[in-house]
């Protein structure tokens, strides 16, 4: 292959005879240097080109490669992310029907300890209506006993005589004063009633016959009922529950 240096430095022989032109043939090899450097120009123009879109190939390809990697870790997070949100679902799901079932658990068991409550609650009214129904039949038995005790000592009572105190002895009269000067007369005063005689206290031995102790079965101490006008058999007895004639009559 002819280089530039060779078509520059190229010579011809003389003919004998006649040949060619040297000027044509100088100026066709100029014509044929120029037209080859400008294509070695070009030539290496193009090389240029090439090298740098082989550089930027190079980059592109670089970027694309890089591109392909950021790629693949998306799909790579894509897949990941798919993946929390499949078993975030799963967990919440899960979490869900653990939560119904406590929910079952512990209302089922508040049913069942409020059943207990009111189950208790309503034995426990039972057995106060029981108790409140003997304790009414007590206290009815009681009154009752209580009633027939109090009517047998009125009668008892009704049967003690009554005495009147005995009347004092005259007193003698006074010596007659001298005689005084002569006053007015004092209008009449009114004459003044008479207080109604008080029963004499009754005896020792009286006390002793009124006092009496009425023994009841639904108490465990014996009590002691002092009747009105009934005054107490010796010092230090104790004072028992005081009951009325007259049945409705209060204190």
């Amino acid at each position: 292959m002819l280089t530039l240096n060779d078509i520059i430095n190229v010579s011809f022989r003389k003919a004998n005879f006649s040949g060619y032109r040297p000027e044509d043939v100088d100026n066709f090899i100029d014509r044929v240097k120029e037209s080859y450097e400008a294509l070695i120009k070009k030539g290496v123009e193009q090389k240029d080109e090439l090298e740098r879109a082989q550089k930027e190939n190079e980059q592109l390809q670089k970027k694309v490669e890089l591109l392909q990697q950021k790629v693949e870790e998306y799909r790579s997070e894509e897949d990941e992310i798919k993946n929390a949100l499949v078993s975030a679902q799963k967990l919440g799901e899960a979490s869900v029907r653990e939560a119904r079932h406590k929910a079952e658990i512990i209302l089922k068991d508040a049913n069942l300890k409020a059943e207990r409550v009111v189950s208790s609650a309503e034995s426990e009214i039972g057995s106060q209506k029981k108790q409140l129904e003997d304790l009414k039949k007590e206290t009815t038995k009681f009154r009752s006993s209580l009633l027939d005790l109090y009517k047998e000592h009125l009668t008892l009572i009704k049967a003690i005589p009554s005495y009147k105190e005995e009347t004092a002895a005259a007193e003698p009269s006074p010596a007659p004063k001298p005689a005084q000067e002569t006053e007015p007369p004092k209008p009449a005063e009114e004459p003044k009633q008479e207080e109604p005689v008080q029963p004499a206290a009754p005896s020792e031995d009286d006390s002793e016959k009124l006092s009496f102790h009425a023994e009841v079965s639904n108490f465990d101490e014996t009590q002691e009922i002092d009747l009105p006008g009934t005054v107490a058999a010796k010092p230090g007895d104790q004072q028992g529950t005081t009951l009325y004639t007259d049945l409705f009559d209060k204190p």
